[in-house]
């Protein structure tokens, strides 16, 4: 029946444009994915006589198609499905689905009974306006960013957590609540709430009022949603509401749909995957052995970035609203270098307005709070392509010419210290640990970003203040400032 449904599901994905898909957050669920998220619910703690279902976003309904069968072989008796469905075009196909599903139950002797509701599941807020409450969700949410001054959905959740960060936040959230006590919630979403400032909010949330048992990653960004050019990173977790306290935590992988039926396992204590060292409450993933590895060797690294007293900022010169100020004629005359990031190199910073790319910031009026001041800093690029080998790439900027200020694009990161200038041993030293293959492999662990955001920057646990100037002294030793493994930053921290 699952086969049938993604036909439809194809067939009408055809009939929209991508701007529709867009409009809605509307990528509908594959048949291997759904019975995976089906095959997640733990059914020795549903009532064999009755189990409420909730679906929001419902689509043509393969999710609660594959989580009826799923119940009905494991013993369920009588199901209760609640479907939310925003896009009244879907309406009538889901009907039918659903009507073919109660007869199959009705053979069976057993019991579906269904309820569509053609409405905006946020909008609704039924964990507030109906008394019902779930024994069991499993969704694949819409996602979307919204305005937080014009949207419908702006400020729709602040009873649940702080902000605003994209439509999928607030189904899951508007989902956990409307959950009975040890109701379970799988869900698909993009991994982009595991870590960062923006989700910041809802990941307290959900680890305030739920258990989080599993994470399942797709190693391949390509073939999740099959009927889009999406690239978006994704994952399916599951939640308990208000569950007992668990010291474990799974985390399971596979390379896309194709083998989701053999998925690589693995249970890591629960103070390796969720980071309590900090009020930021993010949730990290080791995907392989080595990575559970970098994690605990990361988590014996004796600081963190602000208690050493450092400062990263994104660059403040935003080039799509400074196009007056900015040229690649250079004349050295009232105008300073803008940094960019194909200036950015492991050995250092390199701008001497011979690359074509370069660019000059020309000093107009108001040009000062565009700039920043010209000291040396450790340049930390924001953008890499998911395929690069590298997400972290730093170099040392060494003051240019005798000027005060200096431009840095917003697609780098700058790092210097709060009260004071980094030294040249200090810059080296920063330098070498944000260039290191273990650094790299760290941040991977904790953002499956292709931008590296200074919030995750600022809680990674680092050697102290005196290490990291230590390593600079070193830098000789280091032919191209970049090594393969920890050992050699142990050694000589070591000594």
């Amino acid at each position: 029946m699952t086969s049938e449904i993604r036909h439809k599901q194809k067939e009408y994905s055809q009939t929209k444009s991508d701007e529709d898909k867009k409009i809605l957050g509307q990528y509908f669920t594959d048949s291997p994915i759904a019975q995976f998220m089906s095959s997640l619910i733990d059914d020795e703690v549903l009532n064999p006589d009755k189990v409420k279902l909730l679906d929001c976003g419902a689509g043509h309904g393969i999710l609660t198609v594959s989580t009826a069968f799923h119940l009905l072989n494991k013993g369920i008796n009588n199901i209760d499905a609640t479907l939310y469905e925003i896009d009244e075009q879907i309406i009538s196909n889901l009907s039918e689905v659903l009507e073919e599903l109660k007869a199959i139950f009705a053979k069976e002797k057993k019991i579906f009974n269904y309820n569509i509701i053609n409405d905006d599941f946020v909008t609704l807020r039924p964990d507030l306006n109906t008394e019902t409450k779930y024994d069991l969700a499993v969704i694949n949410p819409p996602y979307f960013k919204y305005s937080v001054k014009e949207s419908i959905y702006a400020k729709k959740t602040t009873d649940l957590f702080k902000g605003d960060p994209n439509i999928y936040a607030s189904f899951v959230a508007i989902t956990l609540s409307a959950l009975e006590a040890n109701g379970q919630l799988v869900a698909i979403t993009p991994r982009s709430f595991l870590n960062g400032l923006y989700f910041k909010g809802f990941r307290k949330y959900l680890l305030d009022n739920a258990l989080l048992e599993l994470i399942h990653i797709f190693k391949s960004r390509k073939e999740v949603f099959t009927d889009s050019d999406i690239l978006q990173e994704n994952v399916i977790f599951k939640l308990i509401k208000n569950g007992q306290e668990l010291d474990e935590i799974t985390i399971s992988s596979c390379n896309n749909i194709t083998d989701l039926n053999t998925p690589n396992i693995r249970v890591y204590p629960k103070d390796i995957i969720i980071d309590t060292s900090n009020n930021e409450s993010i949730i990290r993933i080791p995907e392989t052995e080595k990575d559970f590895q970098i994690l605990q060797q990361a988590e014996r690294l004796p600081s963190t970035f602000e208690e050493e007293g450092y400062f990263i900022s994104t660059g403040p010169v935003v080039e799509h609203r400074t196009k007056e100020y900015l040229t690649s004629k250079h004349s050295q005359e009232k105008q300073v270098p803008l940094i960019k990031a194909h200036n950015v190199f492991i050995n250092g910073i390199i701008w001497n307005g011979n690359n074509k790319k370069d660019i000059s910031f020309n000093l107009l009026e108001n040009f000062e709070k565009h700039l920043v001041p010209n000291i040396r800093y450790v340049i930390l690029k924001r953008f890499t392509s998911k395929d690069e080998n590298r997400r972290l790439v730093a170099g040392v900027y060494i003051p240019i010419r005798n000027l005060k200020q200096i431009g840095i694009t917003n697609k780098l990161n700058y790092i210097g210290r709060k009260n004071s200038t980094l030294s040249e041993e200090e810059a080296n030293g920063l330098s070498i640990l944000f260039n290191s293959t273990f650094m790299d492999d760290y941040y991977r662990c904790i953002s499956g970003n292709t931008q590296v955001n200074a919030t995750d920057i600022r809680i990674m646990k680092i050697p102290t203040r005196e290490q990291i100037i230590q390593l600079g002294k070193h830098s000789s030793s280091f032919k191209t400032l970049e090594y393969d493994t920890i050992e050699k930053i142990n050694e000589i921290l070591n000594d």
